[in-house]
């Protein structure tokens, strides 16, 4: 069947739904099941914390300086040519991965298959709203949201099966058969998009978010690892603020910039991208605090946690789809609120759960939890791409994909930071109050000694702290039995603020709504039809 043949055979629109979104989500699946595969890979090349840590992070910089020029370099070749090209990009970093040979090796080809992967997401979204008019938007960003939802949720299990029962350089290998399918799809299904090759390249902009944006992510990634005090972290985010200070200023005066922040200047556009503000801290919260709870609070590994928290992505995907049938008749306050609700009574339930709780527990609130990221999700974004007119939806899923980047590292390392911060304060805490008067201690105490009592135990001086036993092996015990305790409580106080923070969400969507359901949209039609033949 020719090119054309398969076109008319098949709603164009939901194929260029379906070739797109398979690059989207295999790139953030990579992202996030590279994660797991990081202590193997430190074995392997004989490397430490500091040094493998590059794996992942080089990936997140080359998508953060790439991510804001793919709006340009769209209108520049067009935007199937551009999508074949990162896809490709994307592959040979991929294959180059499974060939590394030490650790600089497999940095390197992290940073070439980011700067394919980060452009994919936008691209994917651009491509399809080309298509789509904005009543429609609604129904297709069900499945556009797909990969931001269920890649961070899916990637641990993936990761942790592909280590336990393949290899580690499989995590890469995975994305060689798909990749070379999706881009010959692209290449027979797609239809090229008019390009722009005189559109002038905003010069100043690139040189600022090329600065600012890795700028920050590296400041706010090793903020969380490494102390937000140490020198270094400080001079890399104040470089990255005063370089996005720059770049904003910059953007706001030139007649063509790279990203169009005027785009702010509508006030829907900018209250949708408050709430994704709290969206990305809940939905990477979650990512980074239930698989910590999962293994460090129960023991878990890392397969065995990533098949507990599978359903949160499925739920949010059916959510969803759902909230895209109903985004029309709606409107997107009424999902919004649902959303955020159910986002804020979920959260609440998670800062009290204890290490008791038991897998079932946790696996129907983390449905519960997908369920409101589908519902909250979905209105958020429509009613922001509904605010831009077509010929600038490139530019703007640059501009959104961008920001959630940012989000996004800036939500792990803020959650991060006041996890650390809890458990130390509880840790300190409970070692202060571990005294033979409290009875609890004072059993725990009792049976160590008789555990040990052939060996030379000595018994606690009376009023003495538990501190004091000569032995370090009950020392050591009562220990860790803080330092686990400590770290649920610290876990408890994190969903706290993130309750505060859904709340300010549930409170920013009673304002939300959408002039392309009044008719007041304007410039944001698109024709299906958009597109030339090959």
């Amino acid at each position: 069947m020719t090119q054309q043949g398969l076109r008319r055979s098949f709603d164009y629109r939901w194929l260029t739904l379906a070739v797109t979104t398979t690059g989207s989500f295999m790139s953030l699946l990579n992202m996030t099941s590279v994660n797991i595969a990081l202590p193997t890979i430190m074995e392997v090349f004989g490397v430490d914390v500091q040094e493998g840590q590059w794996v992942i992070t080089a990936y997140s910089i080359a998508m953060s300086i790439v991510i804001p020029m793919s709006g340009f370099l769209a209108e520049k070749v067009g935007m199937k040519r551009m999508y074949m090209l990162t896809m490709a990009l994307f592959v040979l970093g991929s294959l180059m991965c499974v060939l590394a040979w030490n650790l600089p090796s497999l940095v390197f080809f992290r940073v070439l298959q980011g700067l394919g992967g980060g452009m994919l997401q936008p691209l994917n979204m651009a491509i399809v709203f080309s298509v789509v008019t904005p009543r429609e938007r609604g129904q297709f960003m069900g499945l556009l949201g797909l990969p931001m939802l269920a890649a961070p949720l899916l990637g641990p299990t993936v990761g942790g099966y592909l280590i336990e029962y393949v290899d580690w350089r499989s995590i890469f290998a995975i994305n060689l058969p798909i990749g070379l399918v999706g881009l010959t799809l692209a290449g027979l299904l797609l239809r090229e998009t008019p390009s722009r090759p005189r559109a002038p390249l905003d010069v100043p902009g690139l040189a600022l978010s090329t600065i600012a944006f890795p700028s920050l992510l590296l400041g706010f990634t090793f903020g969380a690892r490494e102390g937000w005090g140490a020198l270094g972290v400080q001079l890399v985010l104040m470089v990255g603020a005063l370089a996005f200070i720059a770049w904003v200023i910059v953007e706001l005066i030139q007649e063509e910039p790279m990203l169009d922040l005027r785009l702010f200047a509508n006030p829907t556009y900018s209250l949708a991208m408050a709430i994704n503000f709290v969206l990305n801290l809940s939905l990477h919260g979650t990512q980074f605090l239930l698989p910590l709870f999962l293994q460090t609070g129960q023991g878990l590994d890392a397969l065995q946690a990533g098949i507990i928290l599978v359903p949160q992505g499925i739920a949010g995907f059916l959510s969803m789809n759902i909230a895209g049938q109903a985004y029309n008749r709606l409107g997107p306050r009424p999902i919004a609120l649902l959303g955020t609700a159910l986002m804020v009574a979920t959260t609440w339930s998670f800062s009290r759960i204890g290490l008791a709780a038991s897998p079932a527990l946790v696996t129907w609130l983390s449905v519960a939890r997908g369920l409101s990221m589908g519902f909250c999700h979905l209105p958020v974004q429509t009613s922001a791409y509904n605010t831009v007119p077509q010929e600038k939806m490139p530019r703007a899923t640059a501009l959104n994909n961008g920001f959630m980047r940012i989000y996004a590292t800036f939500s792990t390392a803020f959650l991060a930071t006041i996890l650390h911060g809890r458990s130390v304060f509880h840790y300190t805490h409970l070692a202060a109050s571990m005294t033979p008067s409290r009875p609890a201690v004072a059993v725990v105490l009792a049976r160590l000694q008789a555990a040990h009592g052939s060996q030379g135990l000595l018994p606690v001086r009376p009023g003495g702290s538990a501190w004091e036993t000569p032995d370090p092996r009950t020392a050591a015990v009562l220990s860790r039995a803080a330092s686990h305790q400590a770290f649920i409580l610290a876990f408890n106080d994190t969903f706290v603020v993130l309750t505060l923070f859904s709340l300010a969400a549930m409170v920013l969507g009673l304002f939300l709504k959408d002039a392309a359901l009044t008719g007041r949209a304007g410039e944001g039609q698109a024709d299906p039809r958009l597109g030339t033949r090959d």
